[in-house]
Parts: C-alpha cells; structure tokens; sequence
C-alpha cells in the first residue's frame, strides 16, 4: 500500500478533528489539483466570506480531494475512479433530497454523518495502521448541525449494535471487494460532504448577497418599530 495512500486515508478519517481547525479559526485551504470540483467549490466559498459553518464543510471536502489519485495510484491505474460507482452502497445517504425543507435536510445530515462515522471503522478494519478510531472528533460538526434546527432532540448517536450491525452488512470476505468497499465508502463520503457543504452554501446566500449589496435585510422587528 503507498504510504501517501496511508496518509490519505488518515486524513479522510480523521476529517472531522481538522474541522475542529476550521472553526476555530479560518484555515488555508490545500490547493486541489486543476479540474477538481470540490477544489472549485472551496474556491468559491472562500472568495464569497463563508461562515465557520461553511468553512467546516469545505474543510472537510478539502481533505478528501485526492481520492481520485490516490485510488487510481493504488491499482496501478487498472482501475478508472467512476468504477467505484459499480460498488455503491445503496443505504448509505447521499444528497440530501430535494423535497425536504431545512429542518429535515439538517436531520438528514446530522444522521448521515453519524452512519458515516460508524461505517468508517469498515476502512479502519481494512488499513489497520491508520489512527482511525480519533473519530470521536466528529461531535464538533454534528453540534454545528444540530444548532440550526428545531429539534435537534430528534437526532441521536447509533447504538454499538447498531454500528456493529452496519458493518456485518458490508462486510465481505475477499480481500479485493474488501478493499473496494473501503474506497467506496470514501467514494460516497465524499460526495455527501459535498452536498452538505452545497446545502449550507444555500442557505446562507440569501443574507450573504444582501449583505454584500449593502442592504440590511428586513425582519419582523423592524417592520414592527
């Protein structure tokens, strides 16, 4: 296994610990390779003054823009990345859906990271070297989530039976689909933190073009005054 493929899956893992980094203070993105589209969306976002919340996602697509390479660097280029589209986890979440308002689009969120974060152990398994068990770190951005909703109440940690149930339903015994299911994993993580980080960058864009343009937006309290 290279060990820059190590030290990729390091950081993908332990994702959520280096957003402790982006919200505690603004953080120098890692420069993506030219045509990489989640290099372009943190461009975007960085240009346009995100909040912390933004920049907690953008942060983590960043540490997950060179699984492309790294996959392909691995199988010696027999392999094209889209094949992992052939190996998909169907229950694993993805975008949030377009039907849903804020409020479930943030519950979708919240618990799509709690089920990554459980499935992750599934690479850890995999690469056995890797500190992957740090996870613990990703309570940071679950909070960030559940401080935008409703009723974050609705939204709790898996079980250990749960999680353990979640790995037996992907588990495999050759070594090959073994290590196919661990790319996919990231594979399909790394575009949900991109729908996440599109879904933030939404909300907020409203009062961020309003803000920009010099105009306060109209609440209830003033129009009440």
């Amino acid at each position: 296994m290279p060990s820059k493929l190590n030290a990729y899956l390091l950081s993908a893992v332990m994702l959520v610990a280096l957003m402790r980094r982006a919200l505690g203070a603004p953080t120098a993105l890692t420069e993506s390779p030219a045509g990489d589209p989640s290099g372009d969306e943190a461009q975007e976002e960085v240009e346009g003054n995100p909040s912390d919340a933004v920049k907690a996602w953008i942060y983590a697509v960043s540490t997950l823009s060179r699984h492309e390479q790294e996959f392909e660097a691995e199988f010696h280029h027999f392999h094209k990345y889209n094949i992992l589209d052939q190996y998909t986890i169907a229950w694993l979440p993805k975008d949030c859906p377009s039907s849903y308002n804020k409020e479930a689009c943030l519950q979708w969120l919240a618990k799509g990271l709690f089920t990554y974060t459980a499935v992750l152990k599934y690479v850890a398994k995999e690469y056995p070297n890797q500190r992957i068990l740090t996870v613990a770190e990703r309570d940071n951005l679950i909070q960030l989530i559940k401080d935008k909703m409703r009723h974050p109440e609705h939204v709790t940690a898996l079980t250990r039976g749960q999680e353990e149930q979640l790995l037996r339903n992907i588990d495999t015994p050759t070594i090959y689909n073994r290590k196919m299911t661990a790319h996919s994993i990231l594979y399909m993580f790394r575009h949900f933190l991109i729908g996440g980080q599109r879904q933030f960058r939404k909300w907020e864009q409203p009062r961020r073009s309003l803000t920009n343009k010099g105009i306060t937006p109209v609440t209830y309290q003033m129009l009440k005054s």
